[in-house]
């Protein structure tokens, strides 16, 4: 294969493979919960069987604690806004470079954010 192959190629199976893996991850995700969901309901039904006290529901796991979620992401997105800053600058130059600064904005506005709701409460 010539490389304008290759490089049409590299692409298609990045984005092809990307949304591959997600799908996998979602159904993944979705099987273990309703997996959870079936075993706790047998559980119920097998104390109501037996005359025993239903054991209190308990409550999923929810999404990460914001403040803390915040705190993560905000210095994860500032950190690949730095490192893409500087790598396009030495690859494209300085005018390039500016789009690097997109994340690392997102990253600071999501630190802010942090550091306002950490003084709420």
């Amino acid at each position: 294969m010539d490389p304008q192959s290759i490089a049409v190629l590299i692409p298609i199976f990045g984005i092809v493979f990307g949304i591959g893996v997600a799908i996998v991850s979602i159904v993944a995700s979705h099987q273990r919960k309703m997996q959870r969901h079936e075993l706790r309901h047998k559980e119920r039904l097998a104390a109501m069987e037996k005359g025993l006290e239903l054991p209190p529901e308990l409550e999923e796991p929810s999404e990460p604690n914001g403040k803390a979620s915040g705190l993560r992401s905000g210095l994860i997105g500032l950190g690949v806004g730095v490192v893409l800053y500087f790598a396009l600058r030495e690859v494209a130059g300085s005018d390039v470079a500016l789009f690097g600064l997109i994340p690392a904005a997102v990253g600071v506005a999501q630190l802010i954010y942090y550091f306002v709701e950490g003084r709420k409460g």
